[in-house]
């Protein structure tokens, strides 16, 4: 399964692959908060990241069907790739209307949702970019 983000060449990259279970959201919280940080990213952005991938991984742990939440963080001069991912029994609709992913869009400079069937089932995959203000042309 592959769940690696597109990045330049020359990006950073940290790979994380836990159980899905709520509990470990506040890790992954924590390494895309520290990721920012070092980037330079102001506060809110900071904030505005945590909160995005608390998203992503509240949309997707509920159909987590082999027990496992891959995350994907990538990143480079001011731009951040996180890529949260999960392998369902079934394909799951793109809710773009819901709250969840009103709330994602409004967090990232982008947001994407995809499932693909994969490995007997379907790769349900967010994936956030953030770019900092400093960053943008």
């Amino acid at each position: 399964m592959d769940n690696t983000p597109p990045s330049g060449e020359g990006a950073q990259l940290i790979e994380v692959r836990t159980a899905a279970v709520p509990h470990v959201v506040p890790t992954l919280r924590t390494i895309v908060a520290d990721i920012a940080m070092r980037q330079d990213f102001d506060l809110d952005a900071v904030e505005d990241l945590r909160m995005a991938v608390d998203e992503a991984c509240s949309m997707l742990l509920p159909s987590a069907a082999d027990g496992h939440l891959n995350c994907v963080f990538s990143w480079k001069d001011g731009r951040i790739e996180v890529t949260v991912s999960v392998l369902s029994d079934s394909p799951e609709p793109d809710d773009e209307t819901g709250l969840s992913w009103q709330l994602l869009t409004a967090l990232a400079t982008s947001a994407r949702r995809s499932v693909v069937p994969a490995d007997g089932g379907y790769l349900s995959r967010v994936e956030l970019i953030r770019e900092s203000e400093a960053a943008r042309p």
